[in-house]
């Protein structure tokens, strides 16, 4: 599923645009497409692991149904955050 984007380029960036086209012998469309592409991988590389990898890989164990959950898990998490501290892993 295809999108149109419409947007304005000050003047510097559409003379970089154009000149970019002339060296690639590509459109303009390609030259953007392959720019938004570049600058997404560069900052997937830059970040770390998102908080779902950090967590997924948490071993939480089950509490007993009769105890306080959420509060509960809120301690274990905080207990095991601070063992990794302690231990330098973070």
């Amino acid at each position: 599923m295809s999108r149109t984007v419409t947007f304005r380029l000050d003047p510097d960036t559409a003379r970089i645009l154009k000149d970019l086209t002339r060296r690639n012998g590509g459109s303009k469309s390609q030259a953007i497409k392959e720019a938004l592409r570049a600058q997404w991988e560069s900052i997937a590389q830059d970040s770390g692991p998102t908080a779902w990898d950090v967590y997924s890989k948490l071993k939480i164990p089950k509490v007993p149904p009769y105890r306080d959950t959420a509060r509960h898990y809120k301690e274990l998490l905080k207990e095991k955050l601070i063992a990794k501290h302690r231990s330098g892993a973070v």
